[in-house]
């Protein structure tokens, strides 16, 4: 046996007695035992609460998650035709067969769930237990794209520009994009197309020296909602009329403090790369009249909500509903935006006492929207073919966005790519709202609301294995 080599024992050993040596070896060996013991049995009570794991930070859209093991992809992974009307539907299942296919929820695991099913051919409830108005979190984001698209319509664009309000100056004015990129990407606007435009212009004029202005004046008031929390600048970035990449650091996952002024800091790098110098960078609201050297145009406001959904984007819904605000005339605040969401909900008939708006991703635990209004939105959407953008965003389970990693027990085999709802999680929170269709081939629209949650894993399975069971169902 090789010797037992104590690091503790053999630190300046000097002429220290032996004895004296070996009780400072133990009692230096025993420490660290103890200490590292601590260690394991911290990590261990970390993970086996789940409510503990759920008050860290999470990324705001889930681009890549790995498929269950032994997962195949399912065939049906398309949305059916819309609008409803022209679908050949089944007759809905009864709401006692319903009900009687809702899985059991340990006691242990949640409160008292909130659960609405419609049928929306007919409107009919069929089944309602506990409809009463709870924190929603981000199924929350499927009444803010609900009110964008009927404020701004399906085709809406919104624009970043440059503008140029004096000989050797530039204004870099945000427009309220949400998906506005650095580089160049397929589909969206980026810094890079707009500052190589922007230098083919000055260069024409004879300019190759700037001073960098940037304008985020569209949206008004606070750009940190107060009841965000801090641990929240891993989900969602301070919401500004201009941001880039979503007002994210670059490969750090963390929000920018100033996101208006770091996109104007990658515009001037760009410039730079293009061949002009930028002297100065700093905020200046451009002046009317100002000339424009170049613009770029966001996507339609029905791929923004496809994405916002898809990808529970934060800062997208966030930004969508400062431009409902403006639409309406109410301005591009906090409170504007959420003041004309809670209106539109009002005159599309999807209002019930006690709801509250507090902000329009659902980060906010002050939000409060029943399971009703969520399904009655889903009717809505199967019904109205304007409002398709929506439907196309929502995940499919086992297949895409939020949902990508879900249903992955046999228990919940036959919702894989069947059952398409926007999810939402906080600490505590679970909820899932969207619609499937049964085995029988007839529509079902659902929310399903979990607040006060002890183990939110056991509950999201609970939630899965429900609709599951109502997607097999030949009742």
């Amino acid at each position: 046996m090789d010797a037992y080599f104590d690091p503790i024992a053999n630190h300046a050993a000097g002429n220290m007695p032996n004895r004296v040596l070996s009780k400072a070896a133990r009692l230096g060996r025993n420490i660290v035992l103890v200490l590292l013991a601590v260690v394991v049995l911290a990590a261990g009570a970390f993970l086996a609460v789940p409510q503990w794991r759920a008050i860290l930070p999470s990324g705001t859209v889930t681009h890549a998650a790995s498929a269950p093991a032994g997962w195949t992809l399912p065939q049906t992974a398309s949305p059916p035709a819309l609008p409803l009307d022209d679908l050949s539907t089944a007759p809905a299942p009864s709401g006692k067969a319903l009900a009687a296919r809702i899985a059991d929820l340990a006691k242990v695991a949640s409160a008292t769930p909130g659960l609405v099913v419609i049928d929306p051919a007919t409107g009919k409830v069929l089944v309602r237990r506990a409809d009463r108005p709870l924190i929603p979190a981000s199924t929350m984001k499927l009444l803010t794209c609900l009110a964008a698209l009927e404020a701004l319509g399906n085709d809406r664009t919104f624009t970043t520009s440059v503008l140029s309000p004096a000989k050797g100056v530039v204004v870099l004015r945000g427009g309220g994009d949400p998906l506005l990129h650095d580089a160049r990407t397929a589909g969206r606007a980026s810094l890079q197309q707009l500052a190589a435009t922007t230098a083919v212009a000055l260069k024409r004029s004879g300019v190759t020296r700037v001073t960098l202005g940037y304008d985020s004046s569209l949206f008004t008031g606070r750009s940190w909602h107060p009841h965000w929390s801090d641990n929240y600048r891993y989900s969602v970035s301070p919401i500004t009329a201009l941001m880039v990449d979503s007002g994210f650091k670059a490969g750090s996952g963390e929000a920018e403090k100033d996101p208006a002024k770091a996109a104007a800091m990658v515009f001037g790098k760009r410039l730079a790369k293009a061949g002009i110098t930028v002297s100065t960078t700093k905020p200046m609201k451009a002046p009317r009249g100002a000339g424009e050297l170049a613009a770029m145009h966001s996507a339609p406001v029905e791929q923004l909500i496809e994405h916002t959904l898809r990808y529970s984007d934060n800062v997208a819904a966030e930004t969508l509903a400062r431009q409902v605000g403006l639409a309406t005339e109410r301005g591009g605040s906090f409170d504007a935006a959420e003041a004309a969401i809670r209106d539109t909900l009002k005159t599309l008939g999807l209002w019930s006492t006690g709801m509250v708006i507090d902000d329009n991703s659902g980060l906010s635990r002050n939000n409060r929207v029943s399971p009703g209004a969520l399904a009655g939105t889903m009717r809505l959407v199967l019904a109205e073919p304007r409002f398709r953008s929506l439907l196309l965003g929502l995940p499919v389970a086992g297949v895409s966005g939020t949902l990508f990693d879900r249903f992955d027990d046999r228990a919940e085999r036959a919702g894989r790519g069947v059952v398409r709802a926007k999810t939402g999680s906080l600490r505590d929170v679970g909820t899932l709202a969207g619609y499937l269709i049964t085995a029988d081939g007839a529509p079902l629209v659902f929310a399903i609301m979990a607040n006060s949650v002890v183990r939110p894993f056991a509950t999201r399975d609970w939630m899965d294995r429900t609709t599951s069971a109502w997607a097999a169902c030949g009742c």
